[in-house]
């Protein structure tokens, strides 16, 4: 199980992007393709350019025109174009002042190209062998001294010193632009020429140390730039002021800058890598110079215990043994160790059977050592797009961002954020909460359960079209027998092993039962059934009304626990029994979780709206929640009936039992009983303006109003004269509130306020460890954010200390810099949590809840983001 370390991604800002450094865009028509590499080395250089579709169109043809500016660029030449551009033209069919004159003239002026008598044909396309040519010239190399004739003389020379590697065109036929492209690319790096006066060869060179001779190569890309030496990269993303590190050094990179060959910069982490840089010294392009065989995916044995030396190193301190034994490796001086892209201080400790990825030299020496670390098995759930940044939800509710330069792949080919799907199985390495490597795993088996078992090792296994895979994880419960014979989509993960499964049906109802009756003898004789031709005692008898089948049932069962009068799952056991797992255990002797058992006792209804109900406890209210009415026959409880509901059938006053799942949203809403109560339901808003009307000249009828601005819509609230009086500032978090007894009750008017005045500014401050090799090095402690959302998924917070959740009902505005105001969602509540503070790009919140609860967590009613 061997994994290769990738990708550190950006942060930003959907509400205001933060400054982060930028790559340049690759045209999309080129991705993938083998002309990618050229073209974003050129488009670097400003040699070639895309059109403004962000389109290259590598398959067109060019013409004349277009590469002789091509070659003038990529010589440096482009000055002598511009002073050549309104000069008399060498050929009779070129137009003074054209775009392409000064190209044209300064080309044919370089010995670059030839007409045909005495005309250029600027139009017209280029032969695959006439680009060849004006690029062989351009490199110094003259036609009269190439052996052979036209056009083999100068293929023949372009062939000697590389011009066709990687380039699929054939003499006779018309250039493309991607081709083009590969043979300038491939140019680049080739050594200038000249020949003298007896028409001798000779290469140019110039010098680098300053002693006024020559010393190294001049080539093609000289007045462009150059290729550096082969580096290592030693940091997988571009720092905060957009450098490049370089073995071990920052270094400058160019506004456009390209990370060639479709790949991700964090791909290259310990990577010897090429590095082309402008005539200014920035880095513009980086491309993968790391042979394959020298990278080596391994095992750390038991004896690998510290790489380096707090003093200078010596050879013993940098060979180890890898994969139990089977090899050994001895590591450069200035080896680095990279923890999910993090470096590490030497000397460093591994430990026994650690996955590392060694990156070796061409000396077969090992220059860096990639350490991953894994979350594995994490069910994709959806993505929360933001303007530099996304986050991948899981479906436990587990979130991690990424950028444009987190690597994804998806079965093992490079992929988009786009390409998963819900149920799709992913691992990630992550550093903080930033994903560097995401990779998903989509692979799933259809077909009916037809088995259910253990494998030993506490484990559930199901046998679906006559093959049994194995359960890995806990991100859904173990299946049981009675779940056999229903249809399933299992979502395996990259060993084959069951992460997710869902039926392939949607079920309104799913597998609950109403317990009418309850027959539990006290003297636990129970009642006898025939069993496989044999009379068995000690069942008890159970009439209960199926939900999932609508049908009444009488069943019998081994286990007591089931009360009349209750809402409870309808499982069985491996026998087919009825069951409800309390104070079962499993074959390895491990406690199973108890089923909850919801009450039919039922609760008055004090609120309701089309969002949630409150009896005794408040629940939401959704689109998947499923009403029924229980109609109790007390005479005969077995005879009681179930019928279906409506959110209608639930008033004020009725009576109700309810189940909901753990963030408050009611499953199954069961009338008892039905009444009503009056009383003006609590408002919430931006507070706009207040106004009095005076009707009579008696006090007591004037008239009140509070404006607020509710999800957008200015709406008026009449108020009592204490809550008009009130001081309220623009934009206050507001809160009306009616009262249900006393002498305002019933008076249709709000009779008093809240505004909210708390604020979360305060920015997560992370631990300071000085190591991060030795956490418990901290010389300051972490201070909790004000404001930090802890299930994205379920959209719950911490405001301040105490739990929120987001629902239907929430109000999200957000106030401009220009102190503008305009509803918006809760993914700019995310990006607020994520850049918490005042200064410039950041932002405050300020949050009134509704006073309704969801199982300990508040309703958020009304937010507010600030942005600074």
């Amino acid at each position: 199980m061997k994994k290769s370390l990738l990708s550190l991604a950006l942060a930003g800002s959907m509400l205001s992007a933060l400054a982060v450094p930028a790559f340049a865009a690759t045209p999309s028509d080129v991705v993938g393709k083998p002309v990618q590499s050229a073209v974003e080395q050129l488009t670097a250089l400003g040699i070639v350019q895309g059109y403004a579709d962000g389109t290259f169109k590598p398959d067109n043809t060019i013409t004349r025109a277009e590469l002789a500016k091509i070659v003038i660029v990529a010589t440096g030449n482009e000055s002598s174009a511009n002073l050549m551009a309104n000069t008399a033209p060498a050929f009779k069919d070129v137009k003074k002042g054209a775009w392409y004159t000064g190209y044209i003239n300064a080309a044919a002026a370089k010995g670059f190209i030839q007409g045909y008598n005495g005309k250029f044909r600027p139009n017209d396309t280029i032969k695959f062998e006439e680009v060849t040519a004006i690029l062989v010239r351009a490199l110094g190399y003259q036609d009269k001294y190439l052996s052979g004739s036209w056009p083999y003389n100068v293929l023949l020379q372009a062939d000697e010193v590389g011009l066709f590697e990687g380039v699929d065109a054939a003499n006779g036929t018309n250039a493309t632009r991607g081709v083009v492209a590969e043979l300038t690319s491939n140019t680049l790096d080739k050594q200038l020429v000249s020949y003298n006066a007896d028409g001798d060869l000779g290469y140019l060179l110039v010098d680098t140390d300053g002693d006024g001779k020559g010393d190294a190569a001049k080539l093609f890309i000289s007045k462009l730039g150059a290729f550096e030496p082969a580096n290592v990269l030693t940091a997988g993303a571009l720092n905060s002021s957009g450098q490049i590190s370089l073995g071990g050094k920052s270094v400058a990179t160019a506004k456009e800058f390209f990370v060639t060959g479709g790949k991700k910069l964090s791909e290259l982490l310990g990577h010897t890598v090429s590095v082309l840089k402008n005539k200014n010294g920035e880095v513009i392009a980086v491309t993968d110079a790391q042979e394959a065989g020298k990278i080596v995916n391994a095992s750390t044995d038991v004896d690998t215990i510290t790489l380096g030396s707090t003093t200078p190193a010596v050879p013993a301190d940098l060979t180890f043994k890898v994969n139990n034994g089977a090899a050994t490796y001895t590591a450069t001086a200035d080896v680095k160790v990279f923890v999910n892209s993090v470096e590490q201080n030497l000397p460093y400790t591994f430990t026994n059977d650690q996955d590392v990825q060694l990156l070796l030299n061409s000396k077969g020496n090992v220059q860096a050592i990639l350490v991953s670390t894994w979350k594995s098995d994490n069910v994709f759930k959806e993505v929360v797009s933001y303007s530099t940044y996304s986050r991948i939800i899981g479906k436990d509710g587990y979130s991690v961002k990424v950028d444009a330069n987190t690597a994804i792949t998806l079965d093992g080919k490079a992929a988009k954020l786009a390409d998963l799907k819900e149920n799709d199985i992913v691992n990630y390495v992550v550093n903080g909460d930033t994903a560097l490597q995401v990779v998903a795993t989509r692979n799933v088996v259809t077909g009916k359960l037809q088995a259910v078992g253990n494998d030993g090792k506490g484990n559930a296994t199901y046998t679906v079209n006559g093959t049994t895979y194995t359960q890995a994880g806990t991100q859904v419960s173990a299946l049981t027998a009675s779940a056999i014979g229903t249809e399933y989509a299992f979502n395996l993960n990259k060993d084959g092993k069951v992460v997710y499964y869902a039926t392939t049906t949607a079920t309104a109802a799913a597998n609950y039962a109403i317990i009418f009756t309850a027959d539990n003898k006290a003297d636990h004789s129970g009642y006898s059934v025939i069993n496989n031709g044999v009379v068995e005692g000690g069942y008890y008898k159970v009439v209960y009304y199926s939900l999932k089948d609508n049908t009444k049932v009488t069943a019998y069962t081994k286990d007591e626990d089931y009360t009349a009068g209750t809402l409870v799952p309808l499982k069985t056991d491996s026998n087919g029994l009825l069951t409800l797992n309390v104070g079962d255990k499993d074959s390895n002797n491990v406690a199973i979780a108890d089923d909850v058992v919801t009450s039919l006792t039922g609760t008055a209804v004090t609120a309701v709206d089309s969002t949630k109900v409150t009896a005794g406890t408040t629940y939401r209210l959704d689109s998947s929640t499923v009403y029924l009415k229980l109609g109790v026959n007390a005479t005969t409880p077995a005879d009681s009936t179930v019928t279906a509901a409506t959110a209608a059938d639930v008033t004020k006053g009725a009576t109700i039992a309810v189940r909901s799942n753990d963030t408050g949203v009611a499953q199954y809403v069961i009338v008892l009983g039905s009444g009503s109560v009056d009383q003006l339901a609590q408002a919430q808003g931006l507070f706009i303006s207040k106004s009095l009307t005076a009707t009579t000249t008696n006090e007591a009828d004037n008239v009140y109003t509070i404006k607020l601005n509710v999800n957008g819509e200015t709406k008026s609230f009449n108020v009592d004269k204490a809550t008009y009086l009130a001081t309220y500032a623009d934009n206050d978090v507001v809160t009306l509130t009616d009262a249900a007894t006393g002498a305002g009750a019933g008076d249709g008017k709000y009779d008093a306020k809240a505004i909210a005045t708390a604020v979360a500014k305060t920015p997560y401050k992370p631990a300071v460890v000085d190591d991060p090799a030795t956490p418990a090095d901290e010389t300051a402690p972490a201070v909790p954010a004000d404001l930090s959302v802890t299930d994205i998924s379920g959209k719950k917070l911490n405001f301040l200390g105490a739990p929120y959740v987001v629902t239907g009902a929430t109000q999200i505005f957000i106030k401009k810099t220009d102190g503008t105001i305009a509803t918006t969602n809760f993914t700019d509540v995310l990006v607020a949590a994520d850049n918490l503070g005042v200064g410039s790009g950041k932002y405050e919140v300020k949050l009134a809840g509704t006073g309704t609860s969801y199982n300990g967590n508040n309703e958020a009613g009304v937010i507010l983001i600030t942005a600074h």
